[in-house]
Formats: structure tokens, C-alpha cells, sequence
């Protein structure tokens, strides 16, 4: 089931908050995907709001949008 000739390959670490506490010793790419998983949260919240406060208005837009677009299909046919 697992392929033992291959443990010289290096593994990627996923779950690495230890050596996020040694951020003197973190490459350029590390830092800039921690402030990524920092931020994206906020993001999540941001959206969330949004949709939550305009829902509505959307859903009419999109109706809006598909009932003419509907409606012009049906005139082209003619």
C-alpha cells in the first residue's frame, strides 16, 4: 500500500504554526502565504456582509437580466 522506495522525497508541510514562530528564519514565500491565511478571514467577512446586505437587489438583477435576455431570444427567432 505505501511505496517505501520513495522516503528520500521531501515532503510539503501543511501544518507548520511552529515555524511560523521563527519568522527571522521564514523564506519570502512562507511569510506572504501566512499574511494570505491572516487576511483571508477578513475577506470571507467582507463578502459575507455584502451578500447578506444586497442579496436581495442581486437576485433582481440577475432575474432582470435573464427575463430580458429570454425575451430577446424569442425576438430573434422570428
Amino acid at each position: 500500500m505505501f511505496n517505501s522506495k520513495n522516503s528520500n522525497r521531501k515532503m510539503k508541510k501543511i501544518f507548520q504554526w511552529e515555524e511560523y514562530l521563527n519568522w527571522k528564519n521564514l523564506s519570502k514565500e512562507q511569510k506572504l502565504n501566512f499574511k494570505r491565511a491572516c487576511l483571508f478571514p477578513f475577506l470571507v467577512y467582507i463578502v459575507y456582509v455584502l451578500l447578506n446586505k444586497y442579496a436581495l437587489a442581486i437576485l433582481l438583477l440577475l432575474g432582470l437580466y435573464f427575463l430580458i435576455r429570454f425575451k430577446n431570444r424569442n425576438k430573434l427567432g422570428r
